[in-house]
């Protein structure tokens, strides 16, 4: 991804003859609320660390996904087949929601009212953590039950917030650890939505072949928190596929020179 990104930059730094012809061969960029911000993006900003670091860019969860996950335990599932385990107050806390604390040894007739009150008491502890932090600073906290994604590729130009997800031979995750129904595609999305902060903004994949469509995949259920309508202007801010053939050749770089490895 980043070289194939510094050659453009080195040639163009503003991006006005390279990033136009890489969005207008995106599959789905007729779909985009604004076909005009895609056929012209605009400047590239001036100074971006981000275009030359070689990390990628950290982006959060969403607060009201991370919300939706406190208040629905029993939709989540334990990682690793439930053989995941954690440092002790954190193990304590998640078993304490989830349901998971060992009660054989409270009287029967206890242990269910038990195990209610045990998760009352985590998920309203968990929400006002949630409330007083925010998901920007979830890192490490034992009720977040999504962590950090981390964006490839990211430009910001004077029209437009440009997402690019960067893929060789692996596709993209269907699940994620707590919450097997989310796929990463549209949990980039989300978080990239947050990111934006109200700014309009895009998703691009370019992989080694066309991945299968965001039509394939069960956006109600990765997105349970949101309403249809906010889950449909969500999934029209992804452009689509674009494999790396053809990025060369809509820019002009020799596909051959592209490195196997860093």
């Amino acid at each position: 991804m980043r070289p194939f990104f510094r050659t453009l930059l080195g040639r163009d730094p503003v991006g006005v003859t390279w990033l136009p012809k890489l969005l207008q061969i995106a599959p789905r960029r007729n779909l985009y609320p604004h076909p005009d911000l895609l056929r012209d993006p605009g400047h590239i900003l001036e100074f971006q660390p981000t275009l030359v670091a070689d990390k990628e860019r950290p982006l959060p969860p969403s607060d009201e996904f991370l919300r939706w996950l406190i208040l629905h335990p029993q939709q989540m599932s334990w990682p690793n087949c439930g053989r995941a385990r954690f440092g002790p107050e954190t193990q304590k806390l998640r078993e304490q929601l989830m349901g998971r604390r060992d009660l054989t040894n409270e009287p029967k007739d206890r242990r269910d009212g038990i195990r209610i009150s045990e998760r009352d008491q985590a998920m309203n502890l968990a929400l006002r953590e949630l409330e007083r932090l925010g998901a920007a600073s979830s890192r490490r906290c034992w009720w977040a039950f999504e962590g950090f994604t981390f964006i490839d590729f990211f430009i910001d130009t004077d029209r437009l917030r440009i997402y690019f997800e960067g893929k060789r031979t692996e596709l993209l995750s269907p699940s994620t650890d707590w919450y097997p129904k989310r796929n990463q595609l549209l949990r980039n999305l989300e978080s990239a939505q947050a990111d934006a902060g109200g700014a309009p903004f895009v998703c691009v994949v370019v992989a080694e072949d066309l991945l299968p469509d965001i039509d394939s995949v069960n956006v109600e259920e990765s997105l349970p928190h949101l309403e249809p309508e906010a889950r449909q202007l969500l999934v029209q801010r992804y452009a689509g596929t674009i494999t790396w053939r053809q990025a060369c050749q809509a820019t002009g770089i020799d596909y051959a020179l592209l490195p196997e490895s860093v």
